[in-house]
């Protein structure tokens, strides 16, 4: 089998227990060699961050440094301007071992949205993609229809090809980042959304405030 590398990326503004509960279900699903957790610069495709880039960063590594197949990747945020995936994915290619397989994980909002994205069909050639879905959520055929090739349920076949799409349903948390913003900006209770790591940090730089 070829050495399993997923990445997981976002914004992470701030870093919330949605997050963390998917990151851990699907590196306990998958079993990565390696999972990288790439912060982005700045979005593609949403407004700019509140909390700058060091500050995310070090939420992440509160939370997963001592994950031993986890990695906190600054790979995006060490360059300057939007952070595009394609790039993220070719400069990793550019460094890889032989027969390592890149996993890009999403959710599927996102997929949803992939035609958007720059060079989405340079993504398929790069890696394949993982889509977490919720229970019970139907999915859209016709917008399906056009990577029906790609699509696959078999895990083995999709981490030893790229190109390859999968979906996996998992129990998500219904919360948001955006969320998490308001709710502070009202003077709303939104500390049971944060690991207590990641509230501590906020709370001691004063950060959505």
């Amino acid at each position: 089998m070829s050495d399993t590398i997923g990445i997981f990326g976002g914004a992470f503004d701030p870093l919330h227990k949605g997050h963390i509960k998917s990151i851990q279900d699907i590196n306990e699903i998958v079993n990565f060699s390696e999972l990288k957790i790439v912060p982005c610069n700045i979005p593609a495709l949403k407004k700019v961050t509140v909390a700058s880039k060091e500050e995310r960063f070090q939420m992440l590594k509160l939370v997963f440094d001592d994950v031993e197949n986890i990695k906190i990747d600054p790979c995006e945020l060490e360059k300057e301007g939007i952070s595009y995936t394609v790039k993220t994915l070719e400069d990793l290619s550019n460094k890889s071992k032989p027969n390592q397989h890149f996993s890009l994980i999403m959710g599927l909002d996102a997929f949803m949205n992939l035609t958007s994205w720059k060079n989405y069909e340079r993504i398929l050639e790069l890696s394949s993609i993982l889509v977490l879905k919720r229970p019970n959520y139907v999915l859209d055929q016709k917008y399906l229809k056009q990577f029906q090739e790609a699509i696959t349920d078999e895990l083995e076949e999709f981490l030893n090809s790229t190109g390859k799409i999968i979906f996996f349903t998992l129990t998500q948390l219904d919360i948001s980042s955006t969320q998490i913003k308001k709710a502070i900006s009202d003077g709303k209770p939104f500390e049971e959304n944060l690991d207590q790591r990641t509230l501590n940090f906020i709370k001691d730089k004063s950060i959505y405030k």
